[in-house]
């Protein structure tokens, strides 16, 4: 057999044998083609023999013909080597009979197997070793078919027969060494081959460091011309080079894709009339460079990508510094489209937002509708939102508060200090609505609603997941809790109530006496101020008071901008 797979050949044997596959079909259509033109030399040179070579060319071009369908079937594949041998065999069997009828070792018809092994040990992917053992072989077909068919060996046959082996068996050495240096050749290309293959998964799987292993591998490909170029065409980013004035050296194939631009069009144009910031900076490509000299690698640049019929794609930009051998200093930058990114990014957002003003709404209508008895409490929830916001900006500005009160802790009370009052919905009209003073069973059954309010949230939020239910859980249970421990309906005392239920206290006591009630006129705003700071430390947190006093101002103004307005806004 022509054929085999030894160990060394293992991690290439598929590929191998696809191509020893491959290459036999080339080797047996030139089979069919040359042996029935050779026809015309029989004609011309041998006349007289011309019907019995026909015959015997016809019936092995036959042969081949055969052979090729068979190896169409899948069935057969794997028996490649065996027909290539079998075809070898016969075809030099055949030329060797040519011979004996022209006279044995006297006739030059032996070239055909020389042209036989020098154009099928050239073409088919075999070691130097089996296409010497192919070639002696045939060689000794040759010869024992000769000496055999010879009836009188004369001396001087034996003369030419050794005349005809130094040919033969030259021929077959230069084969075997062609065929040994195109075997080392197609093992280096093949794992070449495989190294960049491999290289490819890498970058594959590490998708989101897919800048940093490119100038590791770049810098691993230097070694290799072939693979480096493979590599830097076949990247699925936008790859472009530009020298220090801006103007771009070279692209990967890839970047041409996306912009539509040919190389020839974009190589020698400035950088700039490729890419755009995303806002007004112009100074842009200089502000990169002078970031490159202060380290490597510059990530997440976001920028305009302009395309050849005007549009414009957002990318996302890494640049580094590349150092090229006798070259100016380059900066080579990687572009990964993220229009699509960003597009999803503004629907989320939008949809986030929608949410929330749903959510927003969803809790001022259920805070409104728990307290639907009194004409003045959707405004009253809408003051009670805008102090808390402007207590909770003061307080964000004291040492003391500025790790607990972030813009996340603002946001979940701006959304849960409205309710505050919910568990009033639990409380009867004769109660909540009497203008005169409540007796003490009356004023037990009011303080319930605080208690009313935490169970009817926490219900809302069984799993604890909500952040502003669960400040809302603490501002309804304890913003009628005091700092001396007096009130309810725990008695907690000092940093012991919940800080929201503290700063909702603050503001509710606020509200409340600048607000007019069915038992009771409302205060201006310099008395309520001033019934607060004498309620410090007795009532309230002295911290909140003090922070009250440094915004009351925004406090009156809020109220009286809020009078002015009659419609709920939200």
């Amino acid at each position: 057999m022509l054929f085999s797979d030894p160990p060394a050949f293992t991690s290439f044997k598929s590929d191998i044998r696809q191509l020893f596959y491959q290459r036999t079909h080339v080797s047996l259509w030139l089979g069919v083609v040359f042996f029935s033109l050779f026809s015309i030399l029989d004609y011309t040179c041998c006349r007289d023999n011309f019907t019995r070579f026909f015959s015997y060319r016809l019936a092995f071009v036959a042969i081949l013909l055969c052979f090729l369908n068979l190896l169409r079937l899948k069935f057969f594949k794997p028996f490649t080597p065996y027909f290539m041998s079998a075809a070898m065999l016969l075809g030099a069997l055949v030329i060797s009979l040519m011979s004996v009828d022209l006279g044995g070792f006297y006739s030059g018809y032996y070239v055909g197997i020389l042209l036989m092994i020098t154009g099928a040990l050239s073409v088919l992917p075999l070691r130097g070793a089996q296409a010497a053992i192919a070639g002696v072989t045939l060689y000794a077909v040759y010869f024992l078919t000769v000496i055999l068919g010879t009836d009188d060996l004369l001396a001087t046959h034996m003369n030419y027969s050794i005349n005809n082996s130094f040919y033969f068996l030259s021929i077959v050495g230069i084969a075997a060494v062609q065929s040994h240096d195109e075997m080392k050749m197609l093992l280096k290309e093949l794992a070449a081959k495989k190294n960049i293959q491999r290289i490819r998964q890498k970058l594959s799987a590490h998708t989101n460091g897919l800048e940093i292993n490119v100038q590791q591998r770049l810098a691993i490909l230097e070694e290799s011309t072939l693979r480096y170029a493979d590599l830097y065409n076949t990247i699925l980013d936008l790859i472009v080079l530009i020298d220090a004035r801006g103007v771009i050296q070279k692209i990967n194939q890839y970047c041409s894709v996306v912009t539509g631009n040919r190389p020839s069009d974009l190589v020698g144009r400035h950088i700039t009339s490729l890419l755009q910031p995303t806002d007004e900076d112009a100074e842009w490509l200089e502000k990169l460079q002078n970031l490159l000299d202060e380290k490597p690698l510059v990530e997440g640049l976001q920028l305009h990508l302009r395309t050849v019929d005007g549009n414009m794609l957002e990318v996302e930009m890494s640049a580094s510094v590349v150092e090229i051998e006798d070259e100016p200093r380059c900066f080579q930058l990687i572009l990964r489209d993220i229009s699509t990114n960003k597009t999803m990014e503004r629907q989320l957002l939008e949809s986030q937002r929608l949410i929330g003003t749903s959510r927003q709404t969803a809790i001022f209508g259920l805070a409104r509708l728990a307290e639907c008895r009194d004409d003045d409490t959707g405004l009253h929830l809408v003051r009670i939102r805008a102090y808390a916001c402007l207590l909770c900006r003061e307080l964000a500005k004291c040492k003391a508060f500025q790790e607990t009160i972030t813009k996340s802790f603002v946001d979940d009370i701006l959304h849960s200090s409205v309710l505050h009052d919910i568990g009033k919905v639990g409380i009867p009209d004769a109660i909540l609505l009497k203008p005169s003073k409540l007796t003490k069973e009356e004023f037990e059954h009011m303080k319930q609603h605080c208690i009313f309010g935490s169970d009817t949230l926490s219900t809302a939020d069984n799993d604890g997941t909500i952040s502003f239910l669960q400040l809302g859980r603490e501002i309804a249970r304890s913003h009628h809790e005091r700092w001396d421990g007096s009130g309810y309906p725990d008695g907690l005392s000092g940093e012991a109530i919940p800080l929201s239920a503290r700063i909702i206290a603050v503001t509710d006591v606020y509200d409340a006496l600048t607000s007019t009630r069915v038992y009771k006129h409302a205060f201006d705003h310099e008395t309520a101020t001033r019934m607060i700071f004498e309620q410090s430390v007795k009532q309230f947190d002295p911290r909140i008071v003090q922070a009250f006093l440094r915004v009351e101002h925004l406090f009156k103004e809020a109220r009286l901008k809020q009078a002015m307005n009659n419609t709920i806004s939200f």
